[in-house]
């Protein structure tokens, strides 16, 4: 009995840890693309645009799933003002990237970063196991508004690409909607 109400316990206080706040500003990280840029980036340099990035594996078969259907997406919707970066958290990813940008069409810039500094920036414990890809959303403001975890069932992968999509194009179509507020006419 002691070790049920324990456990029950524990994961009371666990879940709400496990569930970032959203929305909220988007930690500004740096980076260095392996392939898909060159020399150091920020996020806040894509302030603007719809951004997408992959916590990845670079042998990861969900991963490389998931990065086909955002290599797609950043082809369609790259125009509109859609951003996909990745950030390989595998230890000895450098020498990996390469391949996987290869194998699934990836011309977006993929980075090597660390697993402790993925789990920051989505705001996930230690403690808690953290599954790949793990994808995240910011808005043209720089706001994270969306987290979709590998074990989400919308990253199923029946769903996944439409379940991405939706989140892309609601995104894109914040700044696309017409400005409200009085109309002038010229004289």
């Amino acid at each position: 009995m002691k070790r049920g109400l324990a456990l029950l316990l524990l994961a009371g206080w666990l879940a709400p840890a496990a569930e970032a706040q959203m929305p909220r500003p988007a930690p500004d990280i740096e980076f260095a693309p392996v392939t898909g840029g060159s020399g150091t980036m920020r996020l806040s340099q894509f302030r603007g645009k719809v951004v997408a990035l992959e916590f990845l594996l670079t042998t990861c078969p969900g991963c490389k799933h998931s990065g086909k259907i955002l290599a797609q997406l950043q082809r369609e919707y790259g125009p509109r003002g859609f951003q996909v970066i990745g950030l390989a958290v595998d230890p000895g990813a450098a020498s990996r990237i390469p391949v996987f940008a290869a194998e699934t069409g990836a011309l977006f810039p993929i980075a090597v970063y660390s697993d402790a500094s993925a789990r920051n920036f989505l705001q996930v414990p230690m403690m808690l196991r953290m599954a790949y890809p793990q994808l995240a959303f910011i808005d043209r403001k720089g706001n994270l508004r969306e987290h979709l975890r590998a074990e989400d069932p919308r990253m199923a992968p029946a769903a996944e690409e439409a379940n991405i999509r939706k989140i892309v194009e609601q995104l894109l179509a914040e700044n696309d909607a017409p400005k409200k507020g009085p109309s002038r006419s010229k004289k």
